[in-house]
């Protein structure tokens, strides 16, 4: 049988000190400060993409719709007869 005293100096240095715990503390929180970071950057980087892809369709929207305005005005300058032909004036 043990005594008291054995035991106790047994059960003590099983237990886990102040610096392992701190030390094993510090690995899982650098193990969740990396993946959270690497989560973060996933997510902006997401983000960026979305907004480029958003921006690009606008701006096609943009050049199609001053395409269609340009060729709207040259239509109607080239096929629509001018409403005031001013008349050459007579010699007297």
């Amino acid at each position: 049988m043990m005594t008291a005293t054995a035991y106790t100096d047994r059960m003590m240095s099983h237990a886990a000190s102040a610096a392992r715990a701190e030390a094993s503390s510090c690995a899982r929180c650098t193990a969740h400060t990396a993946v959270s970071l690497s989560m973060d950057a996933i997510l902006m980087a997401s983000i960026i993409i979305c907004a480029i892809i958003i921006c690009s369709i606008l701006l096609s929207l943009l050049a199609v719709s001053l395409l269609v305005v340009v060729l709207v005005l040259l239509a109607v300058l080239l096929i629509a007869e001018p409403s005031y032909t001013p008349k050459m004036r007579r010699r007297l």
